[in-house]
């Protein structure tokens, strides 16, 4: 969230500082508040493409990891299917960004 100093906020000569909420936030929240998908767009949905586009090993590892993040560790190990894998990133915006992130660093390619 940004900080904005507000003028009407300081108090004796202290400045203090105002959160606001930007219109994204506000969508998020009020997305999450209806019970609807938080990551919009078709990224989950691409997300989940790009996982399944990994040669194995590393697909299975990496669907492995992301059904028990999404199940805290309760996943009962059969291989989560496509539309497990999409309900799951897109629903926690989480969950999204850290395997989003973690396979843009699997795929950033190696200094020699």
């Amino acid at each position: 969230m940004p900080i904005s100093t507000n003028p009407a906020s300081m108090d004796g000569g202290v400045l203090g500082t105002h959160w606001e909420i930007t219109p994204a936030w506000s969508e998020i929240l009020s997305s999450v508040a209806r019970g609807e998908r938080v990551v919009a767009g078709g990224l989950a949905e691409s997300l989940t493409e790009d996982l399944f586009y990994l040669d194995e090993p590393w697909q299975g590892r990496f669907l492995e990891l992301v059904a028990n993040l999404a199940t805290s560790w309760k996943w009962h190990g059969q291989r989560p299917t496509r539309d497990e894998i999409a309900a799951w990133l897109g629903d926690d915006l989480s969950l999204y960004q850290y395997v989003r992130l973690l396979l843009r660093a699997w795929w950033r390619p190696r200094r020699q």
